[in-house]
């Protein structure tokens, strides 16, 4: 490949690129057993398997866990066969499809917002050190107007509270125990 970016997806939703999948998908193992372990995982394994002998001493399985997989065999052919329609192809191709592109512009997002941030931090730092430049006192009567504004903002939230708590009281209709108080 040459830089290009595969259009793969992995069951988690993540295109194959993803950096957190990238470094789980490594073509060639770094690290290969030695003969030795090979060969204890080999045996170890073996040993698990089960031996006639213990096949003997087992009683034949009910008749319900047959009807089971059969039932299930037949759904796992059914569903075989349902997912190689060409209608039902055709849909999972646009699902990978769309969900790829889902992931291109959730990154393409996230990388023009870290954009974004960055350079309204710079904006904020050069206008900061021009003001320093042009007036000295600038960055203090700024702060001050700051302070002030934050003060004003606290207050309109506390009178919006107060006046939305009278409304409510005022625009909720009484239930229906006071209105049976009321005929008393």
């Amino acid at each position: 490949m040459t830089g290009e970016k595969s259009h793969a997806v992995n069951p988690r939703g993540r295109d194959l690129n993803c950096p957190a999948t990238r470094r789980l998908l490594k073509p060639v193992p770094t690290q290969t057993m030695k003969p030795t372990s090979s060969l204890l995982a080999l045996a170890f394994l073996a040993s698990l398997l089960p031996s006639p002998a213990h096949g003997a001493e087992k009683s034949p399985e009910p008749a319900t866990a047959t009807t089971e997989d059969r039932e299930h065999a037949r759904l796992v052919s059914a569903r075989k066969q349902a997912n190689e329609l060409p209608e039902v192809l055709a849909a999972h191709q646009q699902a990978k499809a769309d969900r790829a592109q889902a992931q291109k512009a959730q990154t393409e997002y996230q990388t023009a917002n870290k954009r974004a941030l960055a350079s309204e931090e710079a904006y904020r730092k050069a206008l900061e050190a021009g003001l320093t430049k042009v007036d000295p006192e600038a960055p203090a009567l700024l702060e001050k107007e700051k302070a002030a504004f934050r003060e004003r903002m606290v207050k309109a939230r506390e009178l919006r509270k107060a006046q939305v708590t009278p409304r409510r009281a005022a625009t909720e209709e009484p239930d229906e125990r006071d209105d049976d108080e009321a005929a008393r």
